[in-house]
């Protein structure tokens, strides 16, 4: 497929291989190990492996290894037949296949973006499923990988040539120059040297809720004028902070020196940080002892990483952690009004303070802590209007349970902004505010964020010497009346 990726027409290698994901597992082996050649003509799209989790692209031991080469030498390491591994050690790896196809909802379970590397890693570049995941379509697009359909792939195998464009016509604006210039870092590389034009934004006046105001307020592209969102759009916005771990900073540091060299800088570093706790307790646990010294390699990365941009240092001393990232991160350093993205899928707890906060994967991170942007899809939002206070022995655990159970269950939060006000939000401390936002995730919603009050100013001033409270009430976001 040539070396400049993605070029303006796709077509085959004269010698490409195409690795057909069979729910015969007999079949992938074949192909594997004994040079079968299968084409989509004759297979049916019920022929081929459904809702191929990414746990069985990527087990959670695969990703003690930082470097998504590594990775790759473990692709699909739990795709299992009679109890032993479909895809030995280097398997995909060594096969010197370009596409890889499936059936439906590919990439689902765990948003571990290690998922799609170890494809991206061991050769191929476009990915055929009839559907995605969410979250690991766009993992893949920031990997500037190609996905299409069955359909694409019969006419790529006939020899035709497809156009760049059919593959992202599909996408909103924005997705499709970051996958027409090969993924997030290299779109952001060009954004920056003015190679490439932004669409145009609404200034036509609307009411928005929270997040809206928040993403309308950190535009970029706009002019200088004043811009409005709607549920839907895809927009970049300027993140103000953000944070990673050590089960994530490696990667990032590895992203960073491969696309901008090993004397990157940061633009802002103290309002970004690392934190050491995901990991700390895994020495000393027997399951973890094959992986002890990995484990210990990425916690040295993050040091390094840190002494290197100089971002916060959350490290442990002596074996003891600063604390939580989420919880830390809003004592800290999240301020009233701030978009921050972290690698962390509750950092939705920072919506406590007034503040628009989720969880990205590496290299969106990656992109965002150098270039300060980030791709936004506007979400919609669902407002909880809380009234009255609640019963003694019943907490913000219960109401955030409750929309669980009758609104959750139902996909009434998915990948939705939760909104909390009402005169009932005022008798809930800080404390269970976050509670209510830490739990958005579990909602599988966008994240969850909540009105400001006099609450706010005094917890936020209790911890943070460098504020005073006109600061704190100017950066207030409420939702607009009718949002």
């Amino acid at each position: 497929m040539g070396e400049s990726w993605p070029p303006s027409f796709v077509r085959l290698s004269d010698d490409a291989r195409i690795l057909f994901l069979t729910k015969d597992l007999d079949l992938i082996k074949k192909q594997l190990y004994e040079g079968l050649v299968l084409k989509m003509e004759d297979l049916s799209v019920d022929d081929l492996l459904d809702d191929i989790n990414t746990d069985v692209m990527t087990p959670a031991w695969v990703c003690f290894d930082h470097e998504p080469a590594k990775i790759a030498e473990n692709a699909y390491a739990g795709l299992l037949h009679d109890g032993e591994r479909v895809f030995k050690e280097n398997a995909l790896k060594d096969g010197g296949f370009e596409v890889i196809v499936s059936g439906h909802r590919k990439g689902t379970g765990s948003s571990r973006e290690t998922a799609p590397q170890c494809e991206r890693w061991s050769g191929i570049r476009i990915v055929i499923a009839a559907s995605f995941a969410p979250i690991h379509e766009r993992n893949n697009i920031n990997l500037g990988q190609l996905m299409g359909n069955h359909e694409m792939l019969i006419r790529l195998q006939s020899g035709e040539e497809i156009s760049l464009e059919e593959f992202t016509n599909k996408y909103d604006p924005i997705t499709k120059l970051i996958l027409e210039n090969g993924g997030i870092l290299p779109f952001a590389k060009k954004l920056n040297e003015g190679m490439i034009d932004l669409p145009t934004i609404s200034e036509i006046e609307r009411p928005m809720t929270m997040a809206e105001k928040i993403i309308a307020q950190k535009l970029i592209g706009t002019g200088g004028k004043q811009c409005f969102v709607s549920p839907g759009d895809a927009v970049l916005a300027t993140v103000d902070g953000g944070y990673s771990h050590e089960f994530t900073t490696a990667q990032v540091h590895n992203f960073l020196m491969l696309e901008y060299g090993e004397d990157y800088a940061l633009p802002n570093p103290p309002k970004f940080a690392v934190f050491e706790d995901h990991l700390l307790y895994a020495t000393g646990v027997p399951r973890f002892g094959p992986f002890v010294e990995k484990i210990q390699t990425l916690r040295e990365l993050q040091v390094i990483f840190q002494q290197h941009t100089g971002v916060r240092d959350y490290s442990a001393v002596n074996g003891i952690s600063p604390g939580i990232c989420h919880q830390v991160a809003r004592e800290e350093f999240i301020d009233v009004g701030d978009f921050i993205q972290a690698t962390d899928s509750h950092t939705c707890m920072g919506g406590a303070s007034n503040a628009l906060t989720y969880g990205v994967g590496a290299t969106e991170y990656a992109n965002l802590v150098h270039n300060q942007f980030a791709f936004v899809k506007v979400p919609e939002s669902i407002r909880f209007e809380l009234v009255g206070e609640l019963n003694p022995g019943c907490t913000a655990k219960d109401v955030i349970l409750h929309i669980l159970w009758y609104y959750a269950k139902h996909s009434d939060t998915l990948d939705r902004s939760m909104e909390f006000g009402g005169s009932g939000l005022s008798s809930l401390s800080m404390d269970e505010r976050a509670t209510l936002c830490n739990m958005a995730t579990e909602c599988s919603d966008k994240t969850g964020i909540c009105e400001p009050d006099n609450l706010t100013v005094e917890w936020l001033l209790e911890r943070r010497s460098d504020l005073n409270e006109d600061e704190i009430r100017d950066a207030f976001v409420f939702p607009d009346e009718g949002a």
